[in-house]
């Protein structure tokens, strides 16, 4: 019996701890489930700003410095030190012929043409001390200028013999080959100037129409090709087609870009142009919101509006105008001030507090 009543007091104090300790770890976990609930968000301040809505169009890319090189004279090509992508500068040399046969010419046009000049030059000393007569200067002034002719013609045929680089530029084609015996005329390499390409688009009338004047020309656009569709490339409007084609009603329309280094961009390739839509340049500057601020029950569009004091978040339905692009423009549900979940939105419910992780201006 004193065992059982000794015993008693160390059972009971064994009990209140565990007590105590399901109690710490009950406040522990109510404490963890708390923290879970406050959830990290990227957080937008709204502002008004002007609408940045693109519109695309395929096009065709041209060249203004484009050229097609030719031999003038006939030959066999013995040189060719290029390949078809190669850059080239202004003056570099790009295929040669054989020259042995026009240097001889050269040569003995040169001679002709010396000899016929001296016997001028001493014919005008005769005439003056009346030795010769007037038409046998004249026969020997004929004589010269026909030489000079022919040797001005074989120093032009071996000059027509080299093709040289007219502009910095890339080798765009290659269409002879090394030891070929070319024609005069027959295409031999295409240049394609450093600094200018083109890309051509058909605008619809109602486009053009829908635009404040001063817009028509003055607009923000890029290029994108598809060996690179994630490179912008910087363009600017060149010209546009006042008359519209009849059948199709629109306009042709031209922007500039210039390729950047390391990408080959030729002729003839397909082409998106981008540019703001002009229509909306004298617009009202609006809330515009990234793509991943919307949420959508199938039916209604809406985001995440963040209490300042409370950081809760609740639902606002808001309506967009339609359009593409990674932002969209509110026409009614939000106000500039107001600050909105921005990404992540599947993951919040009604009253769920929020902290932000990054706080955009």
């Amino acid at each position: 019996m004193q065992i059982k009543i000794k015993s008693f007091p160390a059972i009971a104090i064994f009990t209140v701890a565990i007590l105590m300790l399901s109690g710490c770890s009950d406040k522990a976990s109510d404490e963890r489930k708390k923290v879970a609930k406050v959830r990290p968000a990227k957080i937008l301040t709204l502002k008004l700003t002007k609408s940045e809505q693109f519109l695309s169009y395929p096009a065709v890319i041209n060249s203004n410095q484009l050229s097609v090189l030719a031999f003038e004279v006939p030959g066999l090509i013995t040189e060719l030190p290029v390949v078809e992508a190669q850059i080239v500068k202004k003056g570099d040399l790009l295929a040669k012929l054989d020259q042995t046969d026009l240097k001889t010419k050269l040569q003995s046009a040169k001679a002709k043409y010396n000899n016929s000049n001296s016997e001028y030059q001493r014919a005008v000393q005769l005439i003056k001390r009346k030795v010769i007569s007037r038409s046998e200067l004249e026969k020997r002034r004929s004589e010269r200028d026909i030489d000079r002719a022919s040797y001005s013609s074989a120093e032009k045929a071996v000059a027509d013999s080299v093709l040289v680089a007219p502009f910095s530029g890339n080798i765009a084609k290659i269409a002879v080959k090394l030891r070929q015996v070319v024609q005069t005329g027959e295409a031999a390499i295409t240049i394609l100037g450093a600094g200018g390409l083109e890309a051509t688009f058909n605008l619809p009338s109602s486009v053009i129409a829908r635009s404040a004047a001063d817009a028509r020309t003055a607009t923000d656009s890029y290029i994108t090709v598809d060996s690179a569709p994630q490179l912008r490339i910087p363009a600017m409007f060149k010209e546009a087609s006042l008359e519209a084609d009849v059948s199709s009603q629109t306009h042709e329309v031209t922007f500039s870009f210039k390729a950047p280094e390391k990408l080959l961009i030729l002729p003839g390739m397909n082409a998106l142009v981008w540019f703001k839509d002009p229509s909306l340049a004298r617009e009202e500057n609006k809330i515009m919101i990234p793509l991943t601020a919307i949420a959508s029950d199938g039916n209604q569009k809406y985001v995440w509006v963040v209490e300042p004091d409370s950081m809760q978040v609740s639902r606002r339905n808001i309506s967009l105008v339609a359009g593409v692009g990674e932002t969209l423009t509110v026409s009614q549900g939000l106000d500039a001030g107001e600050m909105i979940v921005g990404a992540g939105v599947s993951y919040l419910s009604q009253g769920m507090k929020v902290r932000p992780w990054s706080i955009t201006p």
